[in-house]
Parts: structure tokens; sequence; C-alpha cells
């Protein structure tokens, strides 16, 4: 049976994402009173969540190690003939070393030893910058009810309420990676945080903001999160809770406009886990029912319908220890969400809500052998599948074709699609008495005049959008060496991320009146030169009925990371190599063309391999524990991120499925059309390096006694070699300065599309693409019997000129999921980086303070508090006019006319606060009461400007700070 199941474990030795095991380590020393060490000390840990005991013995200089624990409590014990038994009990953390040094003393001298040891910042032989939250702390604070609300526990990290899109901390949102239980969660080719994952059954988060060694595959550019979720133990354990914000206990809104709503929350929780074979096997599972309604909502369309958010999550869970070094858990995770009636903003008529579903499903199966005392072995399989649907609520009856057969009616512009009402233009006479109809029609009233700058119509299409990531990865350590101690770490990863695109319009999509300020382009032969009153870009996959669009993101990843001791001295040296493999659809390899392909629908075909060679990312850490705990430490990192959208954005497959440009004269017949320049199959400039990150760090760690610790460092991160798609001919026509080449990018590339078509935009490097992040940072902890305190100061500055958190543009913010590699940025004139990119960056907050504790009271009630200040964030206006003599667009999106981040919004502040009183129900039960009240003074700061001159309220906040809200919870636990 055992031989069994270590093929069993070996065969799982294909596995994992991105992260590693989800445990952690026990170490430390044993000694004689005297400081002289103490090897051959048998020593046992024991905790209701290992399902049997770990053990190991001291070594000739007394150290010792018990490797891949689950989070929890212990008991470790400390035996050796003659002399007293010692027990200590430890917590361990997620990620993270928790230290406990014994000193026995002659059994005939033995008294009672009560030492408590838990996880800190203090750590002797790491340099990273990293930090754990416990299951303890985590609900002893306010904190909702979502994965992304436990990321505002970060020391350091700015507080944001996005939706989508991740804090900036050294990077931008998208250069985050988040894990649910050690399973990649980050959206593949995006870079943001699944909107899915939650917190009730999370046991403990951990996070690297900085400093990564060649030990967890680590490429983030950002921080990199980790979460474990709760498992069953020997005993039974469960629970039933109940969880509502109504909407009376909400201050009222802060809003620039009649943009107004009535919100209802409640959320549902069970949970149950024991052990179904003792000592040997135990389960865990639960259940998770949010839902969120709003009624009696109004903007500056007036009415809008009823919205509702509802969801139903199943988590199961298996953990089984065969013998005493095997430790396997299996888990699946399925969540399905609704919603309907969302509508865009304050400016959008109810008619253009969409409805979306989401689902999502996580599979994984883990095993860690402890092969002997100095050597381990981990692996993990998981499979993550995240399949959305998004269609308009306002489904649209007119069918739309390229034919000519098809126009759009000025009398029924919202039948036509999502339509954009024009507003009018200082001197422009003509355009300004064709759009008064349309204003006085379809604007929305404010102060009794109607106004342009709104949308009316549907939604504009329908998306079928759908993510997965299989991954595998196989770890091995060792420890060996006497007085030069060495504990080596190799270590190899396989991740596919995949995404399934089928996307339509409803009706002509997006509608647009330009009134007869443009006109058609050369490209539309048919109507070239003439005026274009409308516009609209609708979806070619539902009018060719195209195939669904597959692209995948293929990444081997292989690690080699030798921590060396000598002494108090530790140095980490590691080296992480990545071979990334970008597939798209539509083209086949074949010899003699000057592109090297030919056309071939549906082919799969590697459009791009960053090699080994161009993704070396050394790691080199020096810790120097000078007094006990105390130490000084330097570190340098290289990191090259892994998230990219070019898979889809540049695929061959977008030429079927490319947006087109249709135009149509003042009457609304169609004209002419094009496709979307930057939305077709793209070609790679030869010799292309990899985006890159390098961070240099020093700091210092300081045992302040009395339970309190503190951390004190700085760090520098540069990033450069950002990827971008943009005009082949952007240097010679958008006038770049001095430094710049003026030449295209790819010399041959009209022979390229005349041989197999594409786009005339290409993948660059674009030329002196940066951004640059100082930080300096205190942080101090401190742990009493009854109290936790935790408190963070960051210092920091992000600027450069390339703005991933910033390039959504359209006024509408950048809490979205934009491309990576392809986005607004270098698309076309007054959007190249010499065009006012250079400044602040949007997710620059130069001061950060946060502070959370927790305090339990001596009648079975505890308090928490989360309090948080940091700086306002940089924004700048943008408009089409400067650059009106190269180009003959009348869009604002991302067209800077002042430099980035001119201006900044007020500076934010909240206190959150939490009671909890618990009721014993003889020696079983237990119900718990719960009250959390979050900004408690009310402070509903102002963000997200809305920067587009041309667009309704420019200058003003579209999204305030949640207002204060009271959260009332009901628990039964046994």
């Amino acid at each position: 049976m055992r031989k069994w199941l270590l093929g069993v474990l070996l065969l799982a030795l294909v596995a994992a994402p991105a992260f590693a095991q989800q445990t952690g380590n026990i170490v430390g020393k044993v000694t004689m009173a005297d400081g002289s060490t103490l090897p051959g000390v048998s020593i046992q840990a024991t905790s209701n969540v290992l399902p049997q005991p770990r053990r190991t013995v001291s070594g000739a200089n007394g150290e010792y190690r018990l490797p891949l624990l689950p989070v929890g409590r212990y008991e470790v014990t400390f035996t050796l003939s003659g002399m007293a038994t010692s027990k200590h009990t430890a917590s361990v953390a997620l990620q993270q070393d928790t230290f406990v040094n014994a000193t026995l003393a002659l059994e005939t001298l033995k008294g009672e030893v009560t030492v408590v040891a838990q996880a800190t910042m203090l750590d002797t032989e790491s340099s990273a910058l990293k930090a754990a939250v416990t299951d303890q702390v985590i609900k002893a604070l306010p904190v909702g009810q979502d994965y992304r609300d436990l990321v505002k526990l970060v020391p350091g990290v700015q507080y944001t309420e996005d939706g989508t899109r991740g804090p900036s901390a050294g990077g931008s949102g998208q250069d985050n990676t988040y894990a649910f239980d050690g399973v990649n969660v980050t959206l593949p080719l995006f870079g943001t945080l699944s909107a899915e994952p939650s917190s009730y059954d999370i046991e403990q988060v951990a996070v690297v903001k900085g400093g990564a060694d060649a030990t967890d595959f680590n490429r983030s550019a950002g921080i990199s999160v980790n979460t474990v979720s709760r498992s069953g133990s020997n005993a039974f354990h469960g629970g039933l809770s109940y969880q509502i914000q109504p909407e009376s206990t909400v201050a009222t809104r802060e809003t620039t406009s009649a943009y107004v709503f009535e919100e209802d929350k409640n959320w549902a929780v069970a949970n149950i886990g024991g052990p179904i074979l003792k000592d040997r096997l135990f389960f865990y599972a639960s259940y998770y029912r949010p839902e969120s309604t709003r009624q009696n909502r109004a903007n500056l369309y007036g009415d809008v319908a009823d919205y509702k958010n509802s969801r139903d999550e199943f988590f199961g869970k298996l953990t089984y220890s065969p013998s005493a070094s095997i430790l396997l858990n299996g888990s699946y995770r399925t969540s399905d969400r609704a919603e309907r009636n969302s509508v865009g903003g304050e400016s959008f008529a109810a008619s253009t809500s969409n409805g979306y579903e989401a689902k999502q499903k996580i599979a994984i199966l883990e095993g860690s052998w402890i092969i002997n005392d100095r050597s381990y072995a981990t692996a993990k399989l998981t499979d993550f599948r995240n399949p959305n649907v998004g269609r308009p609520d306002n489904a649209l009856s007119l069918v739309p074709s390229l034919d000519g057969s098809v126009h759009i009616d000025p009398n029924a512009l919202d039948q036509m699609g999502l339509v954009s009402i024009p507003v009018p233009v200082t001197g422009a006479t003509a355009y300004n008495a064709f759009i008064a109809p349309i204003i006085s029609r379809y604007g929305y009233v404010q102060d009794g005049v109607s106004k342009g700058g709104g949308r009316v119509g549907g939604g504009s299409q329908y998306d079928n959008d759908d993510f997965y990531r299989q991954s595998f990865q196989v770890g091995y350590d060792l420890a060996f060496g006497k007085n030069v101690i060495h504990n080596l770490h190799v270590g190899y990863q396989f991740s596919k991320d995949q995404e399934d695109l089928y996307r339509t319009s409803n009706a002509w999509g997006s509608v647009t009146v330009p009134g007869g300020r443009i006109n058609c382009p050369t490209a539309a032969t048919a109507c070239a030169g003439r005026p274009v009153y409308y516009q609209a870009q609708v979806q070619q996959q539902g009018i060719l009925n195209v195939p669904t669009i597959n692209s995948q993101y293929v990444s081997h990843n292989i690690e080699v990371n030798d921590s060396i001791r000598w002494a108090n001295v530790t140095v980490n040296v590691g080296l992480l190599a990545s071979d990334d493999l970008l597939y798209g659809q539509g083209l086949r390899e074949k010899e003699g063309t000057v592109s090297g392909f030919e056309v071939a629908p549906g082919n799969k075909y590697l459009m791009h391999e960053i090699k080994w060679a161009d993704t070396l990312q050394p790691r080199l850490g020096i810790v120097w524990a000078y007094s006990g705990a105390n130490t000084l430490y330097g570190n340098f990192a290289r990191y090259v991120p892994l998230a990219g959208s070019l898979p889809r954005a540049a695929s061959w497959a977008r030429n079927s499925a490319v947006t087109i440009n249709a135009y149509f004269d003042a009457n609304g017949r169609f004209m002419g059309s094009t496709p979307e320049a930057g939305s077709s199959g793209k070609m790679f400039v030869d010799g292309l390096k990899p985006r890159k990150t390098d961070e240099f760090m020093i700091g210092t760690t300081k045992d302040l006694g009395h339970g309190w610790n503190a951390r004190l460092h700085a760090r520098y991160r540069y990033s450069d070699n950002f990827w971008e798609d943009t005009n082949n001919d952007a240097r010679l026509l958008y006038n770049p300065p001095a430094g710049i080449p003026r030449e295209l990018y790819i010399p041959n590339l009209a022979a390229i599309r005349a041989e197999i078509g594409g786009s005339s935009y290409v993948i660059a490097a674009l030329d002196g693409a940066f951004t640059k992040y100082y930080e300096t940072g205190l942080e101090a902890e401190w742990h009493g019997r009854n109290a936790y305190v935790r408190g963070s100061y960051v210092w920091s500055h992000y600027y450069g000129n390339f703005d991933q958190d910033n390039s959504a543009g359209s006024g509408t913010g950048n809490d979205s999921n934009i491309f990576i590699g392809s986005s607004n940025i270098g698309d076309g004139a007054g959007r190249q980086l010499w065009d006012f990119k250079y400044g602040n960056l949007r997710g620059d907050r130069r001061h950060q303070f946060k502070v959370y504790g927790s305090y339990v009271l001596p009648w079975k009630s505890s308090v928490g508090a989360y309090a948080i200040y940091q700086s306002g964030q940089p924004w700048e206006y943008h408009s089409y006019e400067p650059y009106i003599s190269q180009t003959t667009s009348t869009s604002d999106s991302n067209r800077y006319s002042e430099p980035a981040g001119s201006r900044l919004t007020d500076d934010h502040y909240q206190l959150d606060l939490n009671f909890t009183h618990s009721f014993p129900i003889g020696d079983t039960f237990r119900i718990e009461a719960r009250v959390d009240v979050f900004n408690l003074f009310n402070n509903q700061t102002g963000y997200n400007v809305q920067d587009n001159v041309h667009t309704a309220n420019p200058g003003t906040y579209q999204t305030f700070y949640d207002p204060r809200r009271f959260q009332f919870q009901l628990k039964l636990e046994f």
C-alpha cells in the first residue's frame, strides 16, 4: 500500500502554479543553559491540523528544521535522555519560518517551561520583504468578504476600492500575482484578480512585496499574494453564519450627479470539517452565498432598473497522511455568479445595461514527502477554469451588414447600438448645428437643458470570454554541511494560460457622431475623402460567423536557490529562468515567404518565444544577524513578469474577428468600412528583449523587547523594455524627440502585409519606456497576551512615462481588464510616450500610513480597528486638440494635454471598527454576534477624475470611497 501511495505522489511530481506549498516551517536551535549546543535531541510537532506527528533530530550544531507543516497551532516537544522534557507552543504561518529555540536542563533540575512562539517579521535567514496575516488577526479585524478585501492588510501597500485591478505597489495594478490555496487566480493574459475568490474560509494570507529569492517562481513586478484555506482536523468543527448590510445603515452616498441607488447586501456561510479516519484522513466542506440588490436607482437619465448580483460557491477539501512523512491535499471549488441590470455609469441610460454570468472552478492535488531529516520533495497539480458570458439586457433587433443594405436610422438612434451623444465644440458652427437635434432628443437634462456626453441605446456587444490555466510543479530541497550549512532548492514549473473568445455586436455595436468633422480614410475605397457623420464599431465575428479565437501563453520555469549560512551570516544565491511561448491562430509556417508564414484559418502557430537566455532572473540576498534576531540585510532581484495579452491581441485570427469601422453619411446611409488598425494580427519586431524589473533593497530588523519588533527598509525598482502595439511608422509620423530613430519598426512590413495581410501596427519595445519606484518604509508590530498591533508607514515615488494604470482612457477610469502590451498607449497621434506621458503615474501615493490591531476583552468580547491615511491620486486632462494637426480623430482617450500627474485628488483617510461577543451554549456550541462599521467618519474622498475634456463633466470625480456602513453578523459554531 505504501509503495502505491508513493507512486501516486511521484506521479504528482508534475505539479503546480507559481507558488510554494501551502505550509510553513518550524526551525530553531537546542542548547543547554550555558549556551552549548545539544545534538541528537528528539523533536516532535503535533497539531489538530496535522494527521500524524512530525519528528526530527537536532544536528551536530543543535539546529533543526520541521518543514512543510500545515498552518496552525502546534505543540513542539524536545526530549533527550538525561534532560528534562521541554514543551513549546508555536503558531505556524503561511510561507514563513517560526523560530522555536529550546534550552534543556538536567532532569534533576526540571521545571515547567511555557513558551509561545509565532512567526514575526524577524527572520535571521531571509532578506525578503514579506508578511503573513493569520486567521486570528483576520477574524479580529473589520475585513470584508472578498479575497481583495484581505489585500488591505498588507503592510505598506496602498488601500484601494477598485473592483477589478489591484493596488500599485512598485509596479502597476496588473503586475501583482494572486493565489488562492496556491492556485494562481490572476486572470490569464490580463494580470488582474479574478472577481470570484472570497475570504470566508481563508485560514491565512502571505505576501512578498520584494526581495524575492528563487524558491517560489516569483516573477511578479508588484506584490505576490498567497492564501491557504481551512482544513479538517481530528475533531469535528462547523458553523453557520448570516451577515447583512442594510441600506438603512449606509450613509448618503457622495455623487456629482443624479446617480443614486439603494443597495442591500447579505452573506450566508455554512461549513463543517472533521476526521474521516482519525489521524489519517480529514475533510472540510463549505457553502457561500453573497447577494446584492439595488433598488430605486437613478442617474443623469433618470430611473434605472433594479440591480441584482448573486453567487453560489461550494468548496470541498481532503487531507490525507498515509504515513508521518507523507501529506496529501486535494480540493475542489466551484462558483456560479449571475449579475443583472449593470449600468456603465452616471451618464448611461437605463436601456444600456448589461447582464453577466461567471463561473469559476479550481481543482488541486498537492503532496509533500519528507524523505529524511535533510531532504524533502513537493508537488502540485492545478486546474483553473473561469468561463464568462456578458450580454446586453436590451437586445436590439437590427442585424448589421457590410454589403450596404443596412443603414443607421437618425430618427431611431437608440435602436442602432450603444450611441455616444456628442458634445458641442466651440467655433464648429456646422457641426454644432448638426448635433443639436440629437442632443435635444437623446441628451440627458441638467438644469433644464439637454446635454451631450451620455450614452443611449443598448449594451454594445455579446461577450463570451473564457479563461483557463493548467499548471504543474515539482520541487526538491536538500540541507547539507556542518560549519557552513547549505539549504539547496531546485524546482521546475509548467503553466498554460488560455483564452477562448467569441464576441458579437448588439446592432451596430458602438456608435459615435463625428458630424462631418472627419472623412472616410483612404483605405475605405468606397467612400475615401467623404465626410463621416455617423460611425460604428462592430464585431466582424457576428457578421461573418467567424469561429472562437483560442489564445495560449505557455511558460516553462526552472529555479535554483542555495541558502548558505555560516555563523550568523546567511547568503541567498538563486537564479530563475523562463521560456515563454505565445501561441495564436490563423497562420502556418512556410519556407520561402517574406513573413515565414502562410494564412491558415484556425491553425495554431507560435507567434513569439521569449527564450531562456532573455529571462535570466538572478536573486542575491545577504543577512547578518548581528545580535540575536536583530539583522541587517541587502537584496538584489530581477523580475521578468509573466502576464501578457499578446497571444490574443496580436493573433492573426483577429484578421477574421476584427473590429470594423463602418462609415455613414448625414442621412445615415452606409458608405464603406475599414478594419480597426490596431485590432488585427500583428508582427513582432525582431530582437525584442522582454520587459524586466530590477530591484535593489537594504534594510534592518530589530527585536525591541516587550513583544515589539520592527523593520526599516529602502528599495528602488527600475522597469524598462515595455512592449506595446504601435503604428509601424509612429517614429516617422508623430515628431519624436531627438535620440529616437526616424525609421520604421519593421522595414518590410508592407511586403509582409501584401503576402498575408495583418495590421499596420506592430509589437515593439517602445523607445525609452520606463518606470521608477523609490520606497522607504517602517513597519512595527506588537504581540501581547490579549492584544495585537501592526503599523506601517511608507514614503514612495512612482513615476515614468509608461502608465499601465492609466491606459484605458474614455473618461471611465482604468478599473478594468486592460490589454498588457496592446492598450491605448502608443496608438496613433497624441498617445506616444513623448506626448506629455512623463510624470507621476496614476499609482503614485507619496505617503501611506496604516495601522490595525485587536484587543480581547475580559467578558468574551473583542474589538478590532483598522486605520489608513494615504496621499491622493495623480491625474491630468486629456484632449485631442493639441494633436489636431496629426489626426482627424476626435477621441480624447489617452491623449494627454498636460504632463502626466499634473494634478492630484484629495488625500484619503478612514477608520474601520468592529465588536464581537461570544455566547457559550454548553461545552459544544457557541453563538457569536458581530458588528462592523467601515469608514466611521464617512470620509467619501473622490477619485477617478473624469479627465476627458470633451466628455460630460470634465474635471469631476466619477468615483468616491464607499460611505460609512454597518454590517451585522450572527454565527453559530461547534
